[in-house]
Order: structure tokens, then sequence, then C-alpha cells
């Protein structure tokens, strides 16, 4: 509404500036709130476009360049559009002379680039407290997670030596148990020692989601259809840690539970696309019984929760999380674009 009111006042300005006394007051006004109106669009997509494909990328030239080639044509367009309207209610001729089409222009320009400025200086100003407050709400994100994870964090020299011990109790012909032991061993000591910075490197994560899927894959039946799919051949780049593990635990966690094992499906596919998006895609079956679907639709559990709030603040405007029911199967997608 103030943005209304504000381009209702600049255009009674502006009326003023070049007035004709020989012309009502308010044909002039209506010509010149068509001429602001007309820059609106152009304003639109400097903001939405131009500002962060150029000037946040300190491509300076390309973005002024932009900027003054649609003010331009925009100006044109605009003395066109409004001196037509103003022929049909005044009945005065469109084009009079060279002078009057260059002043009427240059007044146009003038008010584009008003416009246009006033649109980028709150763009800016916008986009930087938006941005003070999503950096303070990760730091105090970081906080908490912090706090928590100290909270419930078991002395590790401890654990491991405990872990250890009951290694080695293990016969050594009961190689099944001791390669689980020896695996939860390996995804403890990544969550203890190296989940504490803000990105970690790719391989390190996979690595730990592999040894979660095959520890995963003993709790269930023989024969049931496991699948874990990893480009191993993907470039190297960071990750935020654990930011995967939500989408392949929520497969584990409501995998069906039919009498056939056959029936019962985990396919986890990890790979980066030739466009350079990582996907992480997750498809378990369901029981399709009524507890079965109501279980399902409450999982987005805490989990779930905390993975969507991570992707908002970690990567905003470069995920896409996709969760999909189908008819016997449960699928999740995530696309993330990353920047090292």
């Amino acid at each position: 509404m103030l943005y209304i009111i504000g381009l209702m006042t600049l255009a009674f300005i502006l009326m003023f500036i070049a007035y004709d006394s020989s012309t009502p007051i308010l044909p002039q006004w209506i010509g010149n709130l068509t001429v602001l109106s007309l820059g609106i669009p152009v304003c639109f997509l400097i903001v939405r476009k131009l500002i962060p494909r150029f000037l946040y990328r300190r491509r300076i030239k390309l973005f002024v360049g932009s900027v003054l080639v649609l003010a331009i044509a925009n100006a044109v367009a605009t003395y066109i559009i409004a001196l037509f309207i103003y022929h049909l209610l005044t009945g005065h001729a469109m084009f009079r002379s060279v002078l009057y089409f260059s002043a009427l222009t240059l007044e146009m320009l003038l008010a584009d680039v008003f416009l246009i400025a006033v649109s980028c200086i709150m763009k800016i100003i916008g986009d930087r407290y938006f941005m003070e407050q999503e950096i303070l709400e990760i730091q105090k994100e970081r906080v908490t997670t912090e706090l928590n994870f100290l909270r419930s964090q078991v002395n590790p020299h401890f654990l491991f030596n405990v872990m250890n011990t009951i290694y080695f109790q293990i016969e050594k012909k009961n190689t099944a148990a001791r390669l689980s032991v020896e695996k939860l061993s390996e995804m403890l000591r990544y969550q203890l020692y190296e989940c504490t910075t803000d990105k970690i490197q790719i391989h390190k994560e996979l690595q730990y989601i592999e040894n979660y899927v095959a520890i995963q894959t003993l709790r269930m039946e023989k024969d049931s259809d496991v699948l874990l799919m990893v480009d191993h051949y993907m470039e190297n780049f960071l990750i935020a840690p654990l930011l995967i593990l939500p989408i392949v635990e929520n497969a584990f966690k409501h995998v069906s539970n039919y009498k056939e094992a056959g029936r019962n499906k985990v396919h986890i596919a990890i790979k980066k696309d030739d466009d350079g998006t990582f996907m992480v895609e997750s498809l378990n079956t369901y029981d399709k019984t009524l507890n079965g679907e109501k279980h399902l639709l409450q999982s987005g559990g805490l989990g779930m929760q905390n993975l969507k709030r991570r992707l908002e603040l970690l990567y905003p405007d470069k995920y896409e999380l996709n969760i999909d029911k189908e008819a016997d199967a449960f699928k999740i997608t995530l696309k993330l674009q990353y920047n090292d």
C-alpha cells in the first residue's frame, strides 16, 4: 500500500516538472503514473535476477551495463505506451518534435533510474538484514548443537576401550560380530572426532553411510532387498557432516516388515549429476495397512525436521528436498548445489 501511495505522490511531483498548462491536470497525472508503473517490471527483473546473478557475484560491469540497457529500452517503450494513452485522453499528437521526444524520453529514463536505484537500495538493505539474522540464527544453532553434543558425549577413550575389549572377547570365527563392532567403532570415531567442523570431505561422509548401512543390513532378514549405490568416482568436495544420515536412517526406520523378506526393500543411491548437483535418493517399502500408513505419515520426526532446518540455514536456495509417498514405497530425494 505504501509503495502505491509513493508512486502516486511521485507521479504528482513529476507532473509539475513538465507541467502543460493547456492540458487538464488529471490526464497529465495519469500519464506520469503510467510512466512510473511501467518501470516496475524492470525494477522487479533487476532486483530478482540481476542483483543476485551479477552484483552479488561482483560482476559489476555486467550489472551496470545490463541495468543501463534495460533502463533505456524501457524509457523508449514507456514513451510510446504513455504517449499513446495520453493521446487517447487529450487528443494531442504523440510525436511533436525531436526536442520534445528527447526531453520526454530523458525524463522517463531519469524516472526509471530513480526507481531502479530505490529498488536496488531496498533490496540490498533487506538482504543484508536477513543475512545478518540468518548468521545470528546459525550461530545460535551452532552453540545449541555444541552444548547438546557436550552433554551427550561419553568419554571416547573409555568407550573405545570397552569396544576393543568386546571385540577381542568375540571368538575369531564369529567374523560377522567382530566386523559389526569394528564398523560401529569407526562410526563412533567419526562422530566424536571428525564431525567437529562445519564442513567435511564427502568421502568421509560416504564411508560413514556405508558403515551405517552395513550394520542396519545385519538387523534385517537375510533375503531383504537392501541396495546401496555410491558413486565413488565423484569429485571430492566439502559437505556439512551427518547431512545424509537422516535420509538413510529414515529408510531403515520405516521399512516394511513383510513375512517374505524379499519384499522388504531399501534402495539408496548417492551420486553427482552432470550439472554439478549432488543427489541422495532413498526408497523403502512400507506397510500399507492403516497403522503402517499412519506411522509413515508421522515419519517426519526430529531427524527429518532437523535436516530441513539445517538445509535452510546452511544451503539457502541451494537445495531441493522432496518427500513422496507412492503406492507401495516411500521416497526421499535431496538435491544439493555445493560451492567450495
